[in-house]
């Protein structure tokens, strides 16, 4: 597999991803459950719950970094193809931990938690995903 097409694969995985990653916060119903007048309480109690998971792709973000430093090192060597399909599985793992913000917020809406919380849990998974990009350098 050439660069450009290892490249071009790993564009559209990543535009897939991010779509089974958001979708389920704008296809789930809303407050399927009456939490009363603990809303906000929950709310913040999940949304700090939610934050730590974030915490959970330090070692697939550090993966990703060394499989992209590996692809640098095998540039223009038979091991290049090789380099490229480990950068794509590692990437692959590594954004289905980027969904856990944007499924904790889906989850919160079906729960039926303040919209903040929910907006922002679903704005950290592209933030997560954006991390993940392929550097220019390899092409």
């Amino acid at each position: 597999m050439s660069p450009h097409e290892a490249r071009r694969t790993l564009r559209v995985l990543w535009w897939l991803q991010l779509a089974v990653a958001v979708l389920p916060v704008w296809l789930f119903p809303s407050a399927r459950f009456n939490l009363g007048m603990h809303t906000e309480l929950v709310s913040l109690l999940f949304f700090v719950l939610a934050l730590c998971l974030l915490f959970l792709n330090a070692k697939p973000f550090q993966r990703f970094k060394q499989a992209v430093i590996a692809i640098g090192a095998a540039r223009e060597t038979e091991a290049e193809a090789a380099a490229w399909q480990r950068l794509m599985h590692i990437r692959l793992q590594a954004l289905w931990y980027g969904c856990i913000p944007a499924w904790s917020a889906a989850l919160a809406k079906v729960l039926g938690l303040e919209m903040p919380v929910v907006m922002l849990l679903t704005l950290a998974s592209p933030v997560l995903f954006w991390l993940y990009r392929t550097p220019r350098q390899l092409s």
